[in-house]
């Protein structure tokens, strides 16, 4: 018989001993399946790791080229142990499908990948897809032995999906893409209690199985929340902090993320005509349960104020603020996470938000373990709808009496059930808008709505768009 106890040890033995390397050789091997990120029209990020040091060769065609054509980039897998590396591929041909492959010490691993460039600048923008979906748990229980995880194959039908997709699409984590796990009766030490230990707990993770087909399946964007960072709800007095930026920095092939002046994950990018603005929740948060005041914050000022500037810069139709916690989200000071804490920090942007009328806005966020949807409407300014998409495997979490109290939850867009989401850009010119969807684990539509629009009605609601009263 297979008891609790025995499921659990071979849970979380798994990514730590158990996970054999992707793809065998007679050198160094590649322990996970390579990672397509950040593309513009000429250029492609790949993240690439190794069992051990290595000088990885990949080389890369056009899918309607020949290998023989191919050329050649040379990048060595070092990293402080962690053998990865981000290889940036130049000069490429607009609006292109590639294919690639990687030797090792110049052994073939065995098999052939794909990334796509974006459309040239200029370009009249076309449909494309976004997958996204946040709180990604690896085992089927927590380290105290209770359910936690589930429903695995949630990965493998998105790459399904995308596979199938006539439309161009990346993805979207939005945080949580791993746990750091807590202590407990099977798991001697925290993954957060060393940096040797966050590192192991990356890397086994990036090797796990369940992640290979959607790796392949798409290119991937990032941002973390607390489980990527360190201890659940840690903020900025995390003592590893600057470690954990570094091993964010070194497994997501993200464009370039923070400053000098100003370290963090906080980064944005064009794709046709959405600019994305990813925010760094942690890196600066002050503490959540901390009394409410003026000077409490999940951003800091710094951060703050290069959000502004840029939306007010952005000649983008659409404008895409990505966060970890939910951003519209209403509850006690310091009960669950989402800017509801840090109320100060969070009404003067919304009254700047207000006076500003930026147009084409939507907010996207995860964490909560359940999906739910907010709609901002201020006096004057257009719609701004939130699409806040949890959990893709973790566990759930039933929405409250007091999260359905919030007069800007979208009551029939709630989900409790593990899932994942899409926003489709679709239409041309006035027409163009953003059609949120919904799906289950097994890519079931569970529900739809346009969330932006490049035209609002009377009312600032994007054209098609349905809302509540």
């Amino acid at each position: 018989m297979v008891t609790r106890r025995h499921m659990l040890q071979a849970a979380v033995a798994l990514p730590i001993a158990g996970h054999a390397p992707v793809f065998a050789s007679a050198g160094a091997v590649l322990t996970a399946t390579p990672v397509a990120g950040h593309f513009t029209h000429d250029r492609v990020r790949l993240w690439l790791q190794a069992s051990k040091a290595a000088v990885a060769t990949i080389s890369c065609w056009p899918e309607q080229g020949r290998e023989s054509d191919a050329r050649r980039l040379e990048i060595r897998l070092m990293g402080e142990g962690a053998c990865a590396a981000i290889a940036e591929l130049r000069n490429l041909t607009p609006d292109t499908r590639y294919r690639f492959t990687v030797q090792l010490d110049g052994q073939a691993t065995g098999l052939m990948h794909s990334f796509r460039t974006a459309p040239p600048p200029g370009a009249a923008p076309a449909a494309f897809r976004i997958y996204l979906g946040s709180c990604a748990y690896t085992e089927a229980m927590s380290p105290n032995g209770n359910p936690y995880g589930g429903e695995f194959h949630i990965f493998d039908t998105m790459a399904g999906a995308m596979a199938a997709d006539r439309l161009p699409h990346f993805m979207l984590w939005l945080g949580d893409n791993l746990y750091l796990r807590p202590s407990g009766k099977f798991l001697a030490e925290a993954d957060f209690a060393s940096v040797p230990n966050m590192e192991a707990r990356y890397r086994a993770v990036r090797g796990m199985d369940m992640f290979r087909k959607v790796f392949a399946a798409t290119h991937h964007y990032a941002l973390w929340d607390d489980h990527d960072y360190g201890p659940d709800n840690a903020d900025k007095t995390f003592r590893f902090k600057a470690d954990a930026l570094r091993l964010f920095k070194q497994y997501w092939p993200n464009p370039d993320m923070g400053s000098p002046d100003l370290p963090g994950t906080w980064t944005s990018f064009t794709h046709q005509d959405a600019e994305f603005f990813f925010l760094d929740d942690r890196y600066y948060r002050d503490h959540e349960k901390a009394a409410p005041g003026d000077g409490k914050a999940m951003f800091g000022p710094a951060q703050i104020a290069w959000l502004k500037n840029s939306l007010s810069r952005s000649p983008a139709t659409f404008k895409l603020v990505c966060n970890g916690s939910q951003l519209l989200s209403e509850d006690q000071n310091g009960h669950h996470s989402g800017w509801h804490s840090y109320r100060s920090e969070r009404e003067a942007f919304l009254a700047w938000l207000a006076e500003a009328k930026i147009p084409g806005l939507l907010f996207i966020s995860g964490d909560r373990h359940n999906t739910q949807v907010f709609r901002l409407k201020q006096e004057g300014a257009p719609v701004v709808y939130e699409f806040s998409c949890s959990p893709f495997t973790s566990r759930l979490s039933r929405l409250s009496t007091k999260d359905r109290a919030n007069p800007r939850y979208v009551a029939e867009l709630g989900v409790e059930q593990r899932n994942f989401g899409t926003l489709e850009f679709a239409g041309r010119g006035e027409s163009r808008r953003i059609v949120a969807s919904c799906f289950d684990s097994n890519g079931r539509q569970l529900w739809q709505r346009t969330l932006a629009a490049a035209t609002t009605d009377a009312g600032g609601e994007p054209v098609s768009a349905k809302h509540p009263g």
